[in-house]
């Protein structure tokens, strides 16, 4: 049996996070309705046009994702990233994952998050 170290690089997933997964998160978290429904309004009412040779295209609208550059992006994100951290909690309660131990007596870290990186520490077994 040995150790693992796997970094995970997070700074594309701010492009990846589900809108319907961030509004559930919240709602777990306990927020409240009316500030939920703020939230994934400001989310999810965005619209893009790219330049193209000098001429902008039609609008569209994406269907997912966090726009890097907002100023609530990275907190709503920490969100997101709170739900991972549940997961990794879960895998370790039932015997999926266990983390590693820096000293005798020092509790199991599974997991490091970073401003835009995760570092995932476990037990590694064939």
């Amino acid at each position: 049996m040995g150790l693992a170290a796997i970094k995970l690089d997070m700074s594309k997933a701010y492009d990846r996070v589900e809108w319907g997964f961030l509004e559930k998160i919240m709602r777990k978290l306990g927020f409240a309705d009316q500030w939920v429904d703020l939230i994934m309004k400001c989310v999810t009412t965005v619209t893009y046009r790219v330049k193209v040779n000098g001429e902008y295209t039609h609008q569209f609208v994406p269907q997912r994702g966090l726009r890097q550059g907002d100023p609530l992006s990275p907190y709503l994100f920490i969100l997101c990233a709170e739900g991972l951290s549940a997961l990794f909690r879960r895998a370790e309660v039932n015997g999926e994952l266990e983390g590693i131990r820096v000293c005798p007596g020092a509790p199991h870290v599974s997991h490091l998050f970073f401003a835009d990186d995760t570092l995932v520490l476990l037990k590694a077994t064939a």
